[in-house]
């Protein structure tokens, strides 16, 4: 598997737009934070997970060469916004591209993207996507990709379990809460990267503490924390990680 982190922060980006704090005015390039994506080569399959307004940026930033499957967490702005760039894959693959994602987030993306559909219509330039409701685990090629649901705040959102030729990766970018379902589902997973905003508690989004202490009833043998907001700086945070526990950045690529 390699997974490539093409962004790692929260809903604003990192810089905020207008912020001067020492994080957003930061010199180090680890606190520069696009709005969070993963993409996953595994099994002979590209699978990107959410399309974030920073997108085409971070397609064009790590040469990505294909995307075989495009996977949806949730239906929230900065997950979904550059879902229109996909198209530019449709062009240089000639292939229709499958969405998966619950019922819904497919029923707000066909709401707000309700151009988008599998014609090509000779003039037009726009994505030609199939529509794939998860409700169940599915493969994409040989890669089994197993639906976590958690809590982000009152909504019920999907997390993701990736297993191709023996290696596994988890992923749940954004969550508040989680269930000991939830918990076994990726009980000593690979890696597991897992959403940690901020020091202080959040409505929507676990605190730093909080991800510490559910990543060690996971137990992967690699965690990583990511959907970072501006109180968090690269390094002061690394240094209150325990052992086998990383600060996600942007372009961060792994390969086990």
């Amino acid at each position: 598997m390699k997974a490539i982190f093409l962004g790692t922060g929260t809903s604003a980006g990192i810089p905020i737009i207008g912020c001067h704090c020492p994080v957003c005015a930061s010199a180090d390039p680890h606190n520069r934070r696009r709005r969070t994506s993963l993409y996953l080569e595994a099994g002979g399959k590209y699978v990107l997970v959410d399309t974030p307004p920073d997108f085409r940026e971070q397609a064009i930033e790590h040469r990505l060469p294909r995307i075989d499957a495009v996977c949806f967490t949730h239906s929230h702005a900065d997950h979904i916004f550059g879902f229109d760039d996909i198209r530019r894959f449709n062009t240089i693959q000639d292939e229709i591209i499958p969405a998966y994602a619950d019922a819904g987030t497919l029923a707000d993306l066909q709401r707000i993207f309700n151009y988008i559909g599998t014609e090509h219509v000779v003039g037009f330039y726009r994505p030609r996507i199939t529509f794939n409701t998860i409700d169940a685990p599915f493969n994409i090629g040989d890669v089994l990709v197993t639906p976590v649901e958690v809590e982000h705040g009152h909504n019920t959102i999907l997390g993701f379990r990736f297993d191709a030729d023996g290696r596994s990766l988890g992923y749940v970018p954004d969550c508040s809460a989680m269930s000991e379902a939830a918990i076994d589902a990726f009980r000593g997973i690979d890696i597991m990267i897992l959403d940690a905003l901020r020091l202080r508690p959040h409505l929507t989004h676990l605190t730093l503490e909080d991800s510490v202490a559910l990543l060690k009833q996971i137990g992967a043998g690699k965690s990583y924390i990511i959907h970072l907001c501006h109180d968090l700086d690269h390094e002061e945070t690394q240094a209150k990680l325990p052992e086998s526990c990383f600060v996600s950045y942007d372009g961060l690529t792994l390969e086990w």
